[in-house]
C-alpha cells in the first residue's frame, strides 16, 4: 500500500488493558479490541483481532467494525487483517506509520509471505505471555514495541518479557508520537499505563 499526507498529527494511544487500545488523531479515533465495559469513547473504526469477539459496547457512535481478514479503508486510514491461527492480527497505515497489532497472538513465528507483506512496521503490539515474544520482535524489528498483557498471561508477564527482550523500558500514560518522532536506529520500549488504573 501506498499513502501520502500533507501534514503530520501526533497520534495518541492508549492502552485500556489486556490488547485493548485507542489510537488518537485530531478527531479521529481507531479502537482495537475495545473494552467490554467502563471506559466508553466515540471510535470512527473497531478492529477486533478475535472474530469472535466483536461486541462494541463500551463505543458510541456507530464504528466501522473489521474482524476478519481482508483489506480496508476509512477516512485515508488504510487497514490490512491477516489470518493466523484463528486470530486477525492488523497492520494499521495512519499519518505516515505503520502500526501492527498481533492480538493475543505470541506462540507462533510469522510466515515468511506475511513478514514480507507487512514491511517495515513503525509500532508493533505484541503480547508478552508469548513463547516467541522475543522471537517475533526479532523478525519483524519494530521501531517502537508496546508489549501486553493478555487475559490467559501469567503474573508479571510484561516484566518478564522486558528482562528477556533487554531494553531499557520507558514508562508512560499515553504514547504520543509523529512520524518524524520515530527513531531513526536503534529500537524503544514503550510500557504504558493502563487507563482507569
Amino acid at each position: 500500500m501506498n499513502f501520502s499526507y500533507t501534514r503530520e498529527t501526533n497520534m495518541v494511544i492508549t492502552s485500556y488493558g489486556f490488547t485493548s487500545f485507542k489510537l488518537q488523531s485530531g478527531d479521529t479515533v481507531v479502537a482495537i479490541d475495545p473494552p467490554e465495559k467502563g471506559a466508553r469513547f466515540e471510535a470512527k473504526v473497531a478492529l477486533f483481532t478475535n472474530p469472535k469477539s466483536s461486541r462494541t459496547s463500551s463505543l458510541a457512535g456507530e464504528p466501522h467494525i473489521f474482524a476478519t481478514p481482508g483489506e480496508y479503508e476509512v477516512s485515508d486510514i488504510e487497514f490490512v487483517g491477516f489470518e493466523v491461527s484463528g486470530t486477525t492480527p492488523f497492520l494499521i497505515e495512519w499519518e505516515g506509520m505503520r502500526l501492527l497489532h498481533l492480538g493475543a497472538l505470541g506462540k507462533i513465528s510469522l510466515a515468511e509471505e506475511m513478514l514480507d507483506r507487512i514491511g517495515t512496521i513503525d509500532i508493533l503490539f505484541v503480547s508478552a505471555a508469548g513463547t516467541e515474544a522475543q522471537k517475533l520482535v526479532a523478525q519483524i524489528d519494530p521501531r517502537i514495541v508496546v508489549p501486553m498483557e493478555t487475559e490467559d498471561a501469567k503474573r508479571n508477564a510484561v516484566e518478564s518479557f522486558v528482562k528477556e527482550l533487554g531494553e531499557k523500558p520507558e514508562r508512560m500514560d499515553k504514547l504520543t508520537i509523529k512520524a518524524k518522532g520515530l527513531p531513526a536506529e536503534g529500537q524503544r520500549l514503550v510500557i504504558l499505563g493502563t487507563e482507569g488504573k
